[in-house]
């Protein structure tokens, strides 16, 4: 016999004990969050005698459109046969959140196939296997206390209200339950189907890998490597440079102690336009941790400047790299001489090469 339960919206503790309480004894629950409902279910059980049918969305698969609901990242890696670049990507900058990842043709199908054929036909269709990692307090205190995957369905409260004589319904005002957007990949391509939560400028945001240059002042060492690294990339790649973005590359520098809006030293610019790169239009800005958090990789100059960043952010640690391959550190060149900046320029062109076969190799 189905309930429903009226929890205050602060009160999410005994919503979980019973959620994760009936989920244990493969019964279906509902949460609802007053607009929206969210029918979750235990993705080992057999979910034949449950109604999972949205009549709202016609054009899934047996009009049914769930997604599979993991603990973390690694969680879902583990079910993605090599995962692309773009796939990695939005896994790591959409989740946890309310972003629903659809995979074509990547889910590890060995592992794919232990799943129950109900749960795989209600988070599977003809575009690909629906995966998230949830952002909403409720579901990711359950998932910490089961030893499963969850399946969720979204649905309209009278929807769910109609399944109250099979479901038990709780409510859960605090938090949305719904989906947010819904991103398609196949390979690196990449489609926003739908995305209420996320507008298609932030989705190509999250799919474009970052890649940040830091040294201290933002105006000789790093917008060199930046510079450096866009031309060989492109010429690497066989398109101009103001393709990268295009190609799924966004490439800044920046500085630990730099101020804001200084033009690379003259030096750098000279070093620089004898190889066909212009920094003339180069602004300097400070590293923030806004900065370090969106880039996808962070390479510094000097070891003392990777150290710098760690200290205060330690969770970036696998982030974080030192440029020069052989664990060298970039010449200094202010204050020594166009010498030394043809010095400079040569240790970084060096160290980019490697990195510049290692990305488009990936590509």
């Amino acid at each position: 016999m189905g309930e429903t339960v009226d929890q205050p919206p602060s009160d999410l503790s005994d919503v979980v004990g019973r959620t994760v309480e009936m989920l244990n004894a493969g019964r279906v629950v509902c949460l609802s969050d007053g607009r929206q409902s969210a029918v979750i279910a235990n993705g080992t059980c057999d979910l034949q005698e449950y109604n999972f049918e949205d009549p709202h969305n016609a054009e899934t698969h047996n009009g049914r459109c769930g997604v599979l609901l993991l603990r973390d990242v690694t969680s879902a890696l583990d079910l993605v046969a090599a995962p692309s670049p773009v796939v990695r990507r939005l896994m790591r900058k959409c989740w946890p959140g309310g972003v629903r990842l659809v995979l074509a043709r990547v889910v590890d199908q060995q592992l794919a196939a232990q799943l129950p054929r109900t749960v795989r036909q209600t988070v599977e269709n003809e575009r690909g296997f629906s995966l998230c990692v949830p952002a909403a307090a409720t579901l990711r205190q359950v998932l910490q206390r089961v030893a499963f995957p969850l399946v969720k369905v979204t649905t309209d409260h009278d929807t769910a209200r109609k399944q109250q004589s099979d479901i038990t319904v709780l409510r859960c005002d605090s938090e949305s339950v719904a989906v947010e957007a819904e991103i398609q990949i196949d390979g690196n391509r990449w489609e926003l189907l739908s995305g209420s939560g996320l507008s298609p400028e932030e989705a190509s945001r999250m799919t474009t890998e970052r890649i940040l240059f830091v040294c201290t002042g933002n105006t000789c060492r790093s917008p060199m490597a930046a510079g450096m690294f866009r031309r060989m990339l492109a010429e690497r790649l066989g398109c101009p440079e103001s393709e990268l973005s295009q190609r799924g590359f966004d490439i800044a520098s920046a500085g630990l102690s730099a101020a804001p809006g200084c033009s690379a030293s003259p030096e750098s610019v000279e070093v620089c336009r004898a190889c066909g790169v212009d920094l003339s239009g180069h602004s300097s800005q400070p590293l923030t941790q806004r900065l370090l958090f969106d880039s996808d990789r962070i390479y510094t100059m000097t070891a003392g400047h990777r150290d710098a960043i760690l200290s205060r952010y330690p969770e970036l640690e696998n982030d974080v790299r030192l440029l020069s391959p052989a664990g060298e550190d970039v010449t200094d060149p202010i204050g020594w001489g166009s010498a030394a900046y043809q010095q400079c320029h040569r240790e970084i062109t060096e160290s980019l090469r490697p990195l510049v076969d290692e990305m488009a190799a990936n590509h």
